[in-house]
């Protein structure tokens, strides 16, 4: 299963990302595990492979059952978790650069096929749902480009794969039209500064002020700014997010919990514990020894 590690701008680092060769697969467990706010240039298509998923943008919410595809556009802010928590959740997922398929810069392939999607941010994220004819077909496609990356020497038939997704995309948009949403630029930038300073800092003493200070905006903005995005105040995205990293260290590595409670900003482990537990129900030793 892959990691999940993000850059200083919480552009996400996609594990076997190159210039060389801007395509990878990624097979993640979404159980016990929440991939946080973050964005990126590159595509994802991709499926559930067992379980449910919930992938959360500002201000929307998509449930993605076993088996059913989606697409996420370049730039989109996103995070991803198990809808259905107590059962075990994978997520297979095609990530690429737009010049995989569109090749040089200004080429028809970009111009007519990719920008007309990837430009327009009223296309976020779009649900693969089986049952129709074109979204069965790029289902398909996704579960053969899956399977040759068990083979050698893929590269020209991933990229022709890919590409016959992107068209019966383009064909499955024009049939399956998304509802048009308001997407606030403003708003969401300032959202991205916060929360990039937040999952940067979290393990350092942090104040609603300080938070606010970096998109140059108000304490009460920022409070009104996260809970109309996201539903949360930036100290609560703070605990959750420290949550976690906690959750990641328990189980991936033997530190001990006053150590990742102090790695993980809490100053205080009783405090850690309370929360943790007012969370997931049980103490953060109990989680360790497999009680998630």
């Amino acid at each position: 299963m892959q990691s999940f590690e993000t850059d200083r701008n919480q552009v996400e680092m996609i594990e076997g990302m190159t210039i060389e060769y801007p395509y990878c697969l990624h097979k993640r467990d979404l159980t016990n595990f929440v991939i946080p706010w973050h964005w990126h240039e590159e595509l994802e298509l991709g499926y559930i492979q067992e379980g449910i998923s919930k992938i959360v943008t500002v201000g929307a919410e998509y449930i993605v059952h076993q088996g059913d595809g989606f697409f996420v556009n370049s730039n989109v802010m996103c995070m991803k978790q198990n809808a259905s928590p107590g059962t075990r959740t994978v997520e297979i997922n095609h990530i690429f650069h737009p010049v995989f398929l569109g090749g040089h810069f200004k080429s028809r392939f970009e111009t007519k096929y990719l920008n007309p999607i990837i430009n327009n941010r009223q296309i976020e994220v779009h649900m693969i749902r089986r049952g129709h004819a074109t979204a069965n077909l790029i289902l398909k496609n996704l579960y053969q480009l899956k399977e040759l990356q068990n083979e050698v020497d893929t590269e020209f038939q991933t990229r022709n794969i890919l590409s016959e997704i992107w068209r019966l995309l383009i064909k499955e948009l024009q049939e399956n039209p998304d509802s048009p949403r308001m997407v606030g630029t403003e708003q969401t930038n300032r959202l991205r500064s916060m929360i990039s300073y937040i999952n940067q800092n979290y393990p350092e003493k942090m104040t609603l002020s300080q938070i606010a200070k970096t998109a140059g905006v108000s304490e009460r903005e920022a409070t009104r700014c996260f809970k109309k995005c996201i539903g949360q105040s930036p100290m609560e995205y703070l605990i959750k997010y420290r949550l976690n990293q906690a959750k990641k260290l328990l189980l991936e590595t033997d530190m001990s919990i006053t150590s990742i409670c102090q790695q993980c900003g809490f100053s205080d482990s009783a405090y850690f514990g309370k929360v943790f537990r007012r969370s997931y129900g049980m103490t953060p030793r109990e989680y360790r020894s497999g009680g998630a």
